[in-house]
């Protein structure tokens, strides 16, 4: 069966146990690679990304409708152009399932309680299609941060990124969203296969303590969900402690939620690793009406140089001037409807479109990679193999003829990557310096 002493021996009793004439088959899978896989991304996809992408991807994930494997000997999608354009999402093939499952709806209110690094977001962002509101929260601020990266390197333009504990964020929201996706923090014995030191962290006080921490967690999603709402719950771990058996005390403490749909993926079974989830729904009922978002709308002196950019950059420039918040002298687009999240901590109200600087308005990073060329007046694309992109990446200055003066939006094969700024047929480059690579 091959050297699995890198599991923990009670961890081994238990599976045995629980698994009955399976477990050999089990216990073989520990032996196999780890499987990967990606899910493009449906704000920025176009007709032809999976023809663009078929280079690097092999099959489809069967459960996941834009989800496909790769090879890692021989694709490396993290390095790739389209990967900094936010064309697709590395994750999980298994991770892929409870959004699925969870199915939302263009116009839902949708909460993802334990967000990061953002897979399940960017996932249900998908599902939106722009239309909602999407609001991910991840209490652990270094997490939420990563997680507000995700969002915005995949164009997404109808999320509010928050970073508070459950127990705060009830308080706010009670019974306001239609779909929460509770992927809950559990002991994570479905990575053992990819991550070895993760065994070093487990135990069986470990599983018990995660299931009282779960247990928290769901009920302060049930006072969030709006009645005939649905959430979904997952992990990646193959506790019955913490999968059915904390879906029966939960049912049992809420009596008005009842299971719709319940899976769990077994490494052995599936090509992927161990994941559960569990799809739920609240009883009907009355609903009421959530506290929204008061936009108080910035002056239009302080809003002067940003008006002049809109003006000069975008076709149609006013549909950029609503719902606009200034934090800090950071000015985002809330998404409509936005729930009121005063109060809280907030990483990202919205779209970020920018910082009000001194007589300039400098258009972020995350601006250009939520829009499209047919809302600009200048673009410039170039092939995803082109010298052009790979200097562009590295920070470098490109030199192209034709292009009119000002910022100017760089796609890679019609995908927005960023700005440049073009000056008598120059464009400065102004993709940011944190995020330059110097290996693709």
């Amino acid at each position: 069966m091959g050297d699995n002493t890198f599991l923990p021996i009670d961890f081994i009793n238990r599976m045995e146990q629980d698994l009955g004439p399976d477990f050999h088959a089990f216990l073989r899978s520990y032996d196999e690679n780890k499987i990967s896989a990606l899910r493009i991304n449906p704000v920025k996809a176009k007709e032809s990304t999976v023809d663009d992408i078929s280079d690097m991807v092999t099959t489809p994930v069967p459960w996941s409708k834009n989800g496909f494997y790769y090879d890692d000997e021989t694709s490396r999608p993290g390095i790739h152009p389209y990967h900094a354009a936010g064309v697709y999402y590395i994750q999980d093939a298994s991770a892929q399932l409870p959004v699925e499952m969870l199915a939302p709806q263009p116009g839902d209110v949708c909460l993802d309680l334990c967000a990061a690094p953002g897979g399940k977001s960017t996932q249900i962002a998908g599902y939106l299609m722009g239309q909602g509101l999407l609001i991910s929260n991840e209490p652990m601020k270094n997490r939420a941060k990563i997680l507000s990266e995700n969002v915005e390197r995949l164009g997404i333009r109808n999320c509010i990124v928050i970073s508070e504990y459950p127990d705060k964020l009830a308080e706010s929201f009670p019974e306001c969203f239609d779909r929460i996706m509770v992927d809950a923090p559990c002991s994570g014995e479905g990575m053992f296969r990819k991550n070895h030191e993760a065994c070093n962290e487990w135990s069986l006080e470990s599983v018990e303590m995660c299931a009282a921490r779960q247990a928290e967690i769901l009920d302060r999603a049930y006072e969030m969900l709006v009645p005939g709402g649905r959430m979904c719950y997952s992990t990646c771990t193959f506790a019955r402690l913490e999968d059915e058996e904390a879906v029966a005390a939960f049912i049992e403490r809420h009596p008005d939620m009842k299971v719709i749909e319940e899976r769990r993926l077994w490494p052995h079974e599936v090509k992927g690793e161990g994941h559960y989830a569990c799809l739920l729904e609240k009883a009907a009922g009355e609903k009421s009406e959530p506290n929204y978002y008061n936009i108080k709308k910035p002056s239009d002196k302080m809003l002067v140089d940003y008006y002049s950019f809109i003006k000069d950059t975008f076709n149609d420039s006013k549909e950029w001037k609503n719902n606009l918040i200034v934090i800090n002298d950071l000015l985002y687009r809330l998404p409509e409807n936005s729930l009121d999240f005063s109060g809280l901590h907030v990483l990202r109200g919205g779209l970020f479109l920018g910082t009000l600087k001194k007589n300039r308005f400098e258009p972020s990073h995350a601006l250009a990679l939520a829009l499209s060329s047919g809302e600009v007046k200048n673009h410039v694309d170039f092939s995803k193999d082109s010298e052009e992109i790979k200097n562009y990446l590295l920070g470098q200055s490109l030199r192209i003829d034709g292009v009119s003066d000002g910022w100017t939006l760089i796609t890679v094969d019609g995908y927005s990557i960023g700005w440049g700024k073009a000056v008598k047929g120059q464009i400065k480059n102004h993709y940011p310096k944190g995020l330059r690579r110097y290996d693709t």
